[in-house]
């Protein structure tokens, strides 16, 4: 991703001139280092690496609380600002569709954990979990998930 690339035209600008070996005034040649080379080309390399799959830590959104009828939407909303208060990067998904089709929709955007929030899971005050890859971990307590989460973090592991 480094390089070091050749300028001819800055020191023209700049009019920055040496003294040649036949007496003569010559603008010099400088080299630039840039060590990611460009944003643009390191986020790209990034993305490809993971192949969208980010590491929890580096994931733009790393869950996102999803209810099963507009009977859980308060709920779902008091999910989320918890999280977010704890710093997570969460979003809410209330829309009016089947559970199946926000649980696909969000796995193709690769979001690191899926809660569904239904009713059973609002009376007992959890969410139910799910991770990317599919992977069900069952119903959650908030703070239980944090420190999951946290310690994901951690460990670096995604």
């Amino acid at each position: 991703m480094g390089t070091i690339q050749l300028d001819f035209n800055l020191p023209v600008r700049l009019g920055a001139e040496y003294v040649a070996e036949d007496n003569t005034r010559k603008p010099p040649v400088m080299l630039h280092r840039a060590i990611l080379g460009s944003m643009e080309r390191f986020i790209g390399i990034l993305i490809e690496h993971h192949a969208g799959n980010f590491p929890l830590w580096l994931a733009p959104v790393q869950a996102v609380v999803m209810s099963i009828t507009d009977a859980q939407a308060e709920y779902a909303a008091e999910v989320t600002q918890a999280l977010a208060k704890q710093g997570v990067r969460v979003v809410s998904d209330l829309r009016n569709e089947k559970i199946t089709y926000k649980i696909r929709e969000h796995s193709m955007q690769r979001v690191p954990y899926q809660l569904v929030v239904g009713e059973k899971e609002r009376a007992q005050g959890v969410v139910a979990v799910r991770i990317r890859g599919g992977e069900d971990l069952g119903q959650m307590g908030l703070d239980d998930l944090i420190a999951r989460m946290r310690g994901e973090m951690i460990r670096g592991a995604d």
